[in-house]
């Protein structure tokens, strides 16, 4: 994971940064992508990698079940990612939660849908929006009929907190070693084959995976210049990179993968790229909270361009009770306004 110097990765966040703050400055974008193609190049090629397109994925570690000792100790404050495998299949919800479930409970809530699948990034729904809002108990409907919507970053655990009773929120937050701040609870549903493409953000994460299985691809900060994230002033940081299909300069990447199944918890440390898709219809929920210790290991620049978004700001995203699912919408929103401008 360290095949880029630490040098090297220093220069290369300097430049992401002053992109960041100075985005029309074509200089200093093209300085950033020729320092990333430089890097690539000091990377020697591997013939084979250990997939059938070349990439070069491991397993990610699993220990067996709650073990919150072993978890604090050799992955979070080591910021590795880690599979607790079987870690909540006694929880009250591995016997109740499924798509029926939710879309009979709460069918009139709202889901806000946008597309950030891995295929389908151009995808417009009416008038060319890239958005659209649907009842719970519409999109429930829809993907039962073969729909590729993929509903995501749904924050209906914290509009409804009886459903935090069905987790085991103690070892939650002891596993966040309590002192956990803003913690939100997104859930996300989807049919076999949604999928989300390369992203990072701010936040640790503990995801549960409720329902069916998702296949994750996760990779350290470190190896950022590889995939070129976009700069656009995003409280995300997104890359067009697919860990399934690498190209170019990707393909000397190293990276984990892993096959969520119910009940298994995956750790993914703040700032590390991930994508994920959907093997079967499946329910997944992330809890995520905000340790500054964590943050200002993996990445102080991302931190900096973090607080200093404005597409949406930090403050805007607050203004919605920092409902992501509402705050990607209006990102895609804007570059679908700006895009038509241009």
């Amino acid at each position: 994971m360290d095949k880029i110097s630490k040098y090297d990765r220093y220069l290369y966040s300097m430049l992401w940064v002053a992109e960041h703050f100075f985005g029309s400055n074509k200089k200093i974008k093209k300085l950033r992508e020729d320092l990333s193609e430089s890097i690539s190049q000091k990377i020697p090629n591997e013939l084979g990698g250990l997939g059938e397109n070349g990439e070069k994925h491991i397993p990610v570690p699993v220990i067996e079940g709650m073990n919150i000792e072993e978890f604090i100790k050799n992955y979070r404050k080591k910021s590795l990612p880690v599979v607790l495998k079987n870690a909540a299949t006694s929880w009250p919800f591995y016997k109740k939660w499924n798509p029926e479930f939710f879309a009979e409970k709460y069918p009139d809530d709202p889901v806000i849908l946008f597309d950030a699948a891995i295929e389908s990034k151009d995808l417009a729904y009416t008038d060319g929006k890239k958005t659209k809002t649907v009842s719970l108990s519409e999109f429930v409907e829809s993907m039962n009929k073969g729909g590729k919507d993929y509903a995501r970053l749904l924050p209906i655990l914290d509009q409804h907190p009886e459903l935090l009773k069905d987790l085991d929120m103690d070892w939650l937050m002891s596993a966040a070693n309590n002192d956990a701040r803003e913690v939100k609870h997104q859930l996300f549903m989807g049919g076999a084959r949604t999928s989300t493409q390369m992203h990072c953000a701010i936040g640790s994460n503990l995801f549960i995976q409720i329902h069916g299985r998702k296949q994750w691809w996760i990779y350290s900060n470190k190896i950022s210049p590889l995939l070129e994230p976009v700069v656009d002033r995003s409280v995300f940081f997104r890359s067009q990179a697919n860990g399934e299909k690498p190209e170019g300069s990707f393909k000397k990447a190293d990276g984990w993968t892993v096959i969520l199944e119910p009940g298994d918890v995956l750790y993914n440390p703040p700032f590390f790229w991930h994508q994920a898709r959907s093997i079967d219809t499946n329910i997944g929920v992330g809890f995520r909270w905000f340790s500054l210790a964590a943050i200002l290991k993996i990445s102080p620049a991302q931190l900096l361009m973090t607080v200093t978004a404005s597409n949406p700001s930090v403050r805007e995203a607050k203004k919605v009770n920092q409902n992501f699912a509402k705050v990607y919408a209006e990102l895609l929103e804007r570059e679908s306004r700006k895009s038509k401008e241009l």
